[in-house]
């Protein structure tokens, strides 16, 4: 090809390459309108507080009879864990205090299933958490959650004798 032509045609690439970046800005009809500085944000509503009451005390007329304090209800086989210090009822975030019992922890998927399944058929409430440790990702298999850490303790001992594991006892995190 001659070095001429190469010349005409990489000028006439160049001169529509301006073309296609410069006639839009030319012909472009719209004008930039400016910000509009002043704030959208709508004027705060009036609104009136509501007064509540405070609850009165309950009244205990002479004649009635006070109740009697909760600990007169233990039973006598629970005073010795009721003479402890009592654990408070809810946590920090206001979630009542509950325990679980950690059976096992599987490495294989259908083991922990497989457990987990002999515990319900026995009446116990399993289930199974995946938990990601050092040691990789690991099944761990939960009976509960139970308010009451006693019964659990009761659980445990006879899944232990049962099914001849050595179970934990830990509280519930949801």
């Amino acid at each position: 090809m001659d070095d001429g032509l190469k010349q005409r045609i990489i000028g006439a690439f160049v001169l529509v390459a301006i073309a296609v970046v410069l006639v839009p800005l030319i012909f472009d009809r719209e004008r930039i309108e400016p910000v509009n500085k002043q704030t959208q944000i709508p004027v705060m509503p009036s609104i009136e507080p509501v007064v509540i009451a405070e609850p009165a005390p309950p009244v205990i007329e002479p004649d009635e009879e006070a109740p009697e304090p909760a600990a007169m209800y233990i039973p006598d086989d629970k005073k010795d864990i009721a003479s402890a210090e009592p654990e408070p009822v809810l946590d920090a975030r206001n979630v009542p205090n509950s325990w679980v019992i950690q059976v096992a922890s599987y490495r294989i998927d259908g083991h922990a299933e497989q457990m987990q399944q002999k515990l319900i058929d026995d009446g116990y409430s399993a289930y199974v958490r995946k938990v990601k440790t050092d040691r990789g990702t690991l099944q761990r298999l939960y009976i509960g959650p139970n308010l009451d850490k006693a019964k659990l303790n009761e659980i445990k001992a006879e899944v232990e004798k049962k099914y001849g594991l050595s179970t934990i006892l830990l509280k519930f995190k949801p």
